[in-house]
């Protein structure tokens, strides 16, 4: 639990009594770990009909990894500070996003049932809707048409041909009436050009009777005695399939004696064609079980019956709350022992770390030469500094004095510095005290600061 929490053991060690927080909060994530790899089960097995020996790996899997963003969302949470709640905020965000995440698959195995029931009349609905918008598509116009033809034909036969056909429904009156509507348009047309020319118009600058006119008058006469020609060739097959003489009704049985084999044969093709489509939708209709279906089952249930509903607000709040239980624990925990502690321990690595690189610096050359004893610039100025060797008395002369010479000439020189000495001081940081000038030493001339060496 302590390893959940992102405690450190080194620092709870020292504060014993920080223990049971941090119980706590590993338990929280612990929580909602397993309920995170519970619904992850659920939503493979029951959504997506996944087998529960490979549903089972992927979520433990997922459990793991919403143990992971658990545990850090806890460990980055600031126990105190002005900026705790601003830096929170994205935190407690995605907490509650990945609530909802593992809360929903939970929710739909809990109403499985209901869903379940849903899900069949949703299925039901889809079917009636496919069939009526089939109906209104051109195979489903070409089945009705040819199964009142068939049905007509058969009619006809086991009547003996006494019973008249429908006019309106016989292929020859049907092909000769198309005929017949497109050479009235275009009679109207040649006409609408005859009265043109002959009398002018947008499109004939020029009127009277001329070449242009006797040729549109030519073509309406052409189109209108094809009219003519289909009026006739209608009433006389009208005439034929409404006779009662024997003639009549012989002919009535041939033709439809010729003509069912080959509609029953197209009524068998069209019928074809649509039980292919019907069964492809049947199959895609069948195959739908997945999340989304039980969304909307879950909608439509809960939308129509109040308990259902409230059922299931209050089960998905529950589950929301759970999965953002250890944020919230975190965020409710005042600062403790701990939390000083972890903060100067942090500090200390900080000036550490800090001392480390402005001693070195950040490249691995500047480590390698580094000495391997004294950081600090200061411990040079702590060192005592050598004895100096008083004069002997030099017996009185008369003779003409010598310059004075220094005490500082009369010190033992100090061997000279090696040049990479030199460069090691030059990158060591100075973490001297500023000082003041000290006085003159006695017998020397010169002022000495620190910096002089």
């Amino acid at each position: 639990m302590i390893a959940l929490s992102g405690a450190r053991p080194e620092i709870l060690q020292q504060c014993p009594t920080e223990r049971g927080k941090f119980d706590g909060i590993g338990g929280a994530v612990l929580t909602t770990s397993v309920l995170a790899a519970a619904s992850m089960a659920f939503a493979l097995h029951s959504a997506l009909g996944v087998h529960l020996v490979f549903a089972i790996p992927v979520s433990l899997l997922w459990g793991l990894a919403i143990m992971s963003l658990d545990r850090w969302l806890v460990t980055t949470l600031q126990p105190d500070g002005p900026r705790r709640w601003r830096l929170a905020v994205p935190r407690i965000l995605m907490a509650v996003l990945l609530g909802v995440v593992v809360s929903t698959p939970l929710v739909l195995q809990i109403f499985k049932s209901e869903i379940d029931a849903q899900i069949v009349e949703i299925r039901q609905a889809r079917a009636n809707a496919f069939v009526e918008r089939q109906g209104k598509e051109a195979v489903g116009q070409e089945v009705a048409r040819l199964r009142a033809r068939v049905s007509e034909l058969r009619n006809i036969i086991a009547s003996g041909g006494d019973l008249p056909a429908d006019p309106a429904k016989d292929p020859k009156v049907k092909s000769l009436t198309a005929e017949h509507d497109e050479q009235q348009k275009l009679a109207a047309k040649h006409y609408k050009e005859w009265q043109c020319q002959l009398y002018g118009g947008p499109t004939c600058p020029r009127k009277g009777p001329g070449v242009l006119a006797k040729a549109s008058e030519t073509a309406y006469k052409k189109a209108r005695s094809r009219v003519d020609a289909l009026n006739r060739d209608i009433d006389a097959r009208k005439s034929e399939l409404k006779a009662t003489d024997q003639e009549a009704k012989q002919g009535r049985l041939d033709a439809a004696n010729t003509e069912l084999p080959t509609t029953e044969a197209l009524l068998k093709a069209a019928l074809q064609r649509q039980g292919n489509l019907q069964a492809a939708f049947d199959e895609e209709n069948e195959s739908v079980n997945g999340l989304l279906i039980r969304l909307q089952a879950l909608n439509e249930v809960s939308g129509s019956d109040f308990t259902l509903g409230a059922a299931r607000v209050v089960l998905f709040l529950l589950f929301l709350l759970i999965e953002c239980l250890p944020v919230m624990v975190k965020l409710m925990q005042r600062p403790g022992n701990y939390d000083r502690l972890l903060q100067l321990a942090v500090d200390r690595e900080y000036r550490e770390a800090k001392g480390a690189y402005n001693a070195f610096g950040s490249s691995p050359a500047h480590h390698a030469d580094a000495p391997r004893t004294g950081r600090d610039l200061s411990a040079i100025w702590k060192r005592p500094p050598p004895p100096r060797q008083e004069p002997l008395d030099e017996p009185v002369s008369h003779e003409r004095a010598e310059p004075e010479t220094l005490v500082t000439e009369q010190l033992p020189r100090e061997p000279a510095h090696s040049p990479l000495e030199d460069e090691r001081l030059r990158s060591m940081p100075d973490a001297r005290p500023v000082r003041v000038a000290e006085p003159l030493a006695p017998g020397t001339r010169f002022e000495l600061f620190p910096e002089d060496e």
